[in-house]
């Protein structure tokens, strides 16, 4: 699955679940458990839920939404390390060709409109016209590299953090909803 249809099926389910917290009638419960960042309460909120098949779907429909963000960090993650790779390679081509232009256009203007002595001052200049070229293209190529490399951390973070509890309802709480049925 790419990452604009997981967006897509998670925004789906997001506005499923809404809808069906408001059908339970359990709205301001789990708006309070959201904002204070109790999962206890929101877990209390789902199991008060009288009708069973109601309160079946919202766990099952939750725990899609919960292994769909697992799946994005993971999308995440690939994106980023990818990211990092073409910032590492496009770094190792140096452009050469812009040095020389430089120079060789440097040379050539400066013979033209000044001769002999133009054409010295311009190949010197042009060098370092091209040098100054190289070092900005590597101070950019390494801003980049520094740039993905911060965000393949934070998505490595997310991911990992993602993981430690990734799901609101455990596989015995859903399988005990089940049997309730």
């Amino acid at each position: 699955m790419g990452e604009a249809e997981l967006k897509q099926e998670m925004d789906d389910l997001g506005a499923l679940i809404s809808s069906l917290e408001a059908k339970a009638g359990i709205v301001e419960a789990v708006r309070h458990a959201r904002e204070t960042g109790a999962p206890a309460k929101l877990k209390e909120a789902y199991f008060s839920v009288v009708d069973s098949a109601l309160r079946h779907k919202l766990i099952r429909t939750t725990g899609r939404l919960d292994q769909l963000y697992l799946e994005k960090c993971d999308l995440d993650v690939a994106a980023a390390r990818d990211e990092l790779s073409k910032a590492i390679n496009k770094a190792k081509k140096q452009p050469w060709h812009l040095s020389v232009t430089s120079s060789v256009g440097s040379f050539v203007i400066g013979q033209w409109i000044f001769g002999i002595p133009g054409a010295a001052v311009g190949g010197v200049g042009g060098y370092f016209l091209g040098q100054w070229l190289l070092t900005s293209l590597k101070k950019e190529n390494l801003r980049e590299i520094e740039r993905a490399e911060q965000r393949l951390a934070a998505a490595e973070r997310r991911n990992e953090a993602s993981r430690v509890d990734p799901y609101l309802f455990s596989a015995e709480e859903q399988e005990a909803d089940r049997s309730e049925q």
